[in-house]
This record gives structure tokens, C-alpha cells and sequence, in this order.
């Protein structure tokens, strides 16, 4: 019997922790906050973002174009440059923190959205906390391991589409529950409010990726 082993629970896992961390944040609507020293109140103005504008900030966040359909070279053109920009960030940090400018440095984003020094190394820790303090350098790496995540599942599924035969999945003994698993993720998927969060979720989890530097 074909089984689907596939798991996408976790599909929005990165909703509200990747690409909206990147955004600025904003309070509830017409708020009046009045301090308790002085007595005197103050409303804070406030700009809710429609779901068209709020996916049009979540493509410019990682380096996409705002609107429009996203093709492959978007992505591949995206990575390039942020690529460059980790790459001097990066190297800057490690003059400033004295760390030999030849030590080969791994990193990968956690799924709380941290940054993770993989390799241990003199000044590894503190290399990582300094990083993960500095908002242009959090922000590139972000954008940088979305789309090469994206780009690397892509790759994953033209592999697996080219080495697996349609008319034999089909014709094999497949189980009812087996096609309405398929059925029910795929109609999540195409159900999702932010189809670039939720693709970028499913690649972070099928092809993590791992910057290595030097």
C-alpha cells in the first residue's frame, strides 16, 4: 500500500515569528493611555495594515517585488543580494569582535526565529548574541534563508516529481485515507491567508538551510 508521509501540521508555524517579525509593529486602533504620575493622556495614531498591503510589506521584507507573480529568479536575484549583504555584515562583526578573518562560521535561524552560530569556535557566543542584537544584519540573514529555503525545496520537488511516475502512484494500492490526506493538505495550502509565509513555513521545514561563511 502507498503512504503519503508528508507532514504539514505545522504549516503557519512561522506566522506571526518571520516575515510579520520584520514588520514594524503597531498598537490596537485610537488607544488613550493615560500616565499614572502625571494624570495627563495621550492617544497613539495607528495604521492597520489591509492583507493586500500587509503581503505586499512581507514580499519587500526579503527583497521580492511587492506585487505581481513571483517566479524563480525573483527568489534566485533576492538571495544574491542578500547573500552580499550577510557576507559584509558578517566579516564587519568579526573585525570588530577580533575574530580571525579565515575562521569558516555556520549559521542557521532557529524556529523562534534566532540566529544560531552552528559552529563552535573562540567568540562563537558572543559573535552570535551580537548578531542577533543587530536589526539590518537580522533582517538580511532572514531574507536570505527564506529564499534560499524556497529556492531549495523547489529543487526537492523537481527531484522527487521527476523520480516518481504519476500512472504508478495511481495505479498502486492507495488507500482512501492516504488520497484524502493529500486532498486536505493541499486544500490547506491553497486556503492559507499568506501563501509566502505558509510556502516559506513548509521549506524551512522540509530544506532547512545553513549559511557557511569562509
Amino acid at each position: 500500500m502507498t503512504s503519503i508521509s508528508s507532514d504539514y501540521s505545522n504549516l503557519n508555524s512561522y506566522s506571526g515569528t518571520s516575515l510579520t517579525s520584520l514588520l514594524p509593529k503597531t498598537s490596537s486602533s485610537g488607544t488613550n493611555d493615560e500616565d499614572s504620575n502625571t494624570g495627563i493622556s495621550s492617544e497613539t495614531d495607528t495604521v492597520t495594515l489591509s492583507p493586500e498591503a500587509l503581503a505586499a510589506a512581507n514580499r519587500e521584507s526579503i527583497g521580492l517585488p511587492a506585487t505581481g507573480t513571483l517566479i524563480l529568479s525573483d527568489f534566485e536575484t533576492a538571495a544574491a543580494e542578500q547573500e552580499e549583504n550577510v557576507s559584509t555584515l558578517l566579516a564587519s562583526t568579526m573585525a570588530t569582535l577580533g575574530i580571525d578573518a579565515d575562521q569558516q562560521i555556520s549559521l542557521s535561524l532557529s524556529s523562534d526565529n534566532e540566529i544560531e552560530v552552528v559552529n563552535s569556535f573562540t567568540g562563537s557566543d558572543e559573535l552570535e548574541e551580537v548578531l542577533n542584537a543587530n536589526s539590518e544584519f537580522t533582517q538580511a540573514f532572514t531574507a536570505l534563508t527564506a529564499n534560499n529555503e524556497i529556492l531549495d525545496f523547489t529543487d526537492y520537488l523537481q527531484e522527487k516529481a521527476t523520480s516518481t511516475s504519476l500512472v504508478d502512484y495511481i495505479n498502486s494500492d492507495t488507500a482512501e485515507t492516504d488520497l484524502l490526506s493529500l486532498a486536505a493538505e493541499y486544500a490547506g495550502i491553497n486556503a492559507a491567508a499568506n501563501s509566502l509565509e505558509t510556502l516559506w513555513s513548509i521549506s524551512h521545514e522540509e530544506t532547512p538551510y545553513t549559511y557557511v561563511y569562509n
